[in-house]
């Protein structure tokens, strides 16, 4: 007979052979109602459906839906529905990332890819159902931390896995959606100055200096240069730029600009690795280069900066050689000019407010000048 707890709820208290001692809340506070539903798990196990008795004790299945599904004669089809919804959740992430492909850009599908990736790693050989579970998420949250990743990069991480779930509640895997509550995004700006950026490059392995090149050069996603093929970039005499995938534009793509420097730098690249036409630039996996980075990193001191954080190297260093902040939220593939404001601190121009009013002083004094040497001001009129 089940048992009554002090909140007035009723559990179920007994030993199951093959199983051992069980102790689980039934759900209900009516005595009748929890009798029933603890002679359908004593059915159930007498008959030797021990997988289902399991399945209710490790939150797979509600107590009333293995009822009604005993009820109805309707146990095969529960256990159809229980083997999908414990499906791998490698093959989970496979089949969502699929279904998503079509809506969105190469690059972005990469990103959510990385993303289920990690949350994979960290899940091991757990099925889609117990993988999603909040306190998995929040631990997932918590073990990325523990890794020393941003906070940026952690909610890349969830956005992928929110794609997962909407996957896995169409299917009916999961029966809601659990809280993926991202950390506030910062301004934070963290950067190499010029010194620090030369021994970090003189850290980095020959082989792997032409990818970095064009990441600090450029201000490139790390997606984006990743994605990056010889038949993407557009060299000239003039100047070089390379044709990047971006939904924001209407043309899908965004020409980023390439320094000469880069571009020499890419040249030899090209030519030594013989790549061309839909080859990739660069055939190195972020794994490769992410070992890399850390290595220099570690060799020359320098702690807390991500691969990420080329872009911030890059757009400080336009800052602060004067260049306008739409120019590098074109350069940077930013969707408005706010994004790019943390960085207006670091341009002269922007900072210099006496210089300004001298120059309205100076164009004010040049107009009064003018006027003077012939030029006689128009006399302003009102009606009465």
């Amino acid at each position: 007979m089940a048992t009554r707890r002090a909140n007035g709820v009723f559990y179920i208290k007994r030993r199951f052979k093959g199983i051992g001692p069980v102790y689980r809340s039934l759900g209900t506070k009516r005595k009748t109602q929890a009798d029933a539903l603890e002679n359908v798990l004593v059915k159930l196990h007498d008959r030797g459906r021990l997988d289902l008795v399991v399945a209710f004790l490790d939150g797979d299945v509600a107590i009333r839906e293995l009822a009604e599904s005993f009820e109805t004669s309707s146990i095969s089809q529960l256990t159809t529905d229980l083997s999908e919804r414990n499906s791998p959740l490698d093959e989970a992430c496979t089949e969502a990332l699929r279904l998503k492909a079509p809506d969105v850009t190469a690059t972005t599908l990469e990103r959510y890819t990385t993303g289920l990736d990690h949350f994979q790693s960290f899940a091991g050989a757990l099925t889609v159902r117990k993988a999603l579970a909040q306190a998995k998420i929040q631990a997932f949250k918590s073990f990325r931390l523990g890794e020393g990743v941003a906070r940026e990069t952690i909610n890349n991480d969830l956005i992928a896995v929110s794609i997962l779930c909407t996957h896995a509640l169409d299917r009916g895997w999961i029966d809601k959606r659990p809280k993926l509550k991202r950390y506030k995004a910062t301004t934070r700006i963290n950067y190499l100055e010029p010194t620090q950026l030369d021994t970090y490059f003189a850290a980095l392995r020959a082989p792997f200096r032409p990818f970095f090149d064009l990441l600090v050069g450029t201000g490139m996603r790390l997606g984006e240069v990743e994605a990056l093929r010889v038949a993407d970039l557009r060299i000239g005499d003039q100047e070089s730029r390379a044709l990047v995938e971006d939904a924001k534009t209407p043309e899908g793509v965004r020409p980023v600009f390439i320094p000469e420097e880069t571009t020499e730098v890419l040249l030899v690249h090209i030519e030594e690795r013989g790549v061309r036409g839909m080859d990739r630039v660069f055939d190195l996996v972020r794994r490769t280069t992410q070992k890399e980075h850390t290595r220099a990193c570690k060799l020359v001191g320098i702690h807390g900066y991500t691969l990420h954080d080329h872009r911030h190297t890059a757009a400080v260093r336009w800052a602060r050689a004067g260049m306008p902040l739409n120019l590098i939220q074109s350069q940077l593939g930013h969707a408005t000019v706010a994004q790019v404001m943390k960085y207006a601190t670091f341009n002269p121009d922007y900072g210099d407010v006496r210089g300004y009013f001298q120059k309205v002083r100076e164009n004010h004094e040049s107009g009064l000048s003018g006027n003077r040497s012939g030029n006689t001001p128009q006399k302003v009129t009102t009606e009465p």
